[in-house]
């Protein structure tokens, strides 16, 4: 073998091995962004995937009966406004699941202050807050070139001294 040949033998097999370990990192990391992970400390047992390896990530396709209008009065609705929490004023973003079966599970959130920052409120507003959004069951889960999936959405609440503001 000449040394050229041996080479491009030796430049050939390292990317060989190069290009299958960066493919097993990319589906390392696939099926799990954007996932949301069960916790038993805080989920429903009982909420499932109809197909945990076909969950779609286009938010857009979950949709609520009445459109994002309905989907605000029915929050605004089951609101209640407790003056002892009237100093808060930021955003709650609520992520959850939503499965074939228009079940909803696996609920988490975050409170950001008026610049988008991580903020905090009172243990009791966060409560009320994500009960309203758990209580909410006018969703339609994602249909996509007509097929069913599970999928996740967001919902994103604005407050101002302690009242939803509408969008």
């Amino acid at each position: 073998m000449t040394k050229n040949s041996f080479r491009i033998f030796m430049i050939v097999t390292i990317l060989s091995f190069g290009c299958q370990t960066s493919k097993e990192l990319q589906q390392h990391y696939e099926n799990q962004i954007g996932d949301t992970p069960f916790d038993e400390a805080i989920d429903n047992p009982n909420f499932k995937f109809c197909d945990s390896t076909k969950v779609l990530h286009k938010r857009a396709y979950i949709q609520y009966t009445g459109g994002e209008k309905a989907l605000e009065e029915e929050l605004i609705k089951n609101y209640t406004f407790q003056s002892a929490l009237n100093n808060f004023t930021g955003y709650f973003i609520i992520r959850f699941a939503v499965n074939c079966n228009n079940e909803t599970g696996r609920f988490r959130i975050e409170v950001l202050d008026s610049n988008f920052k991580k903020g905090h409120c009172s243990k009791a507003l966060e409560n009320h807050i994500l009960s309203i959004a758990k209580s909410l069951k006018q969703w339609n889960h994602a249909n996509y070139r007509g097929k069913d999936y599970d999928g996740y959405r967001f919902i994103n609440i604005k407050m101002k001294n302690g009242n939803i503001i509408k969008s």
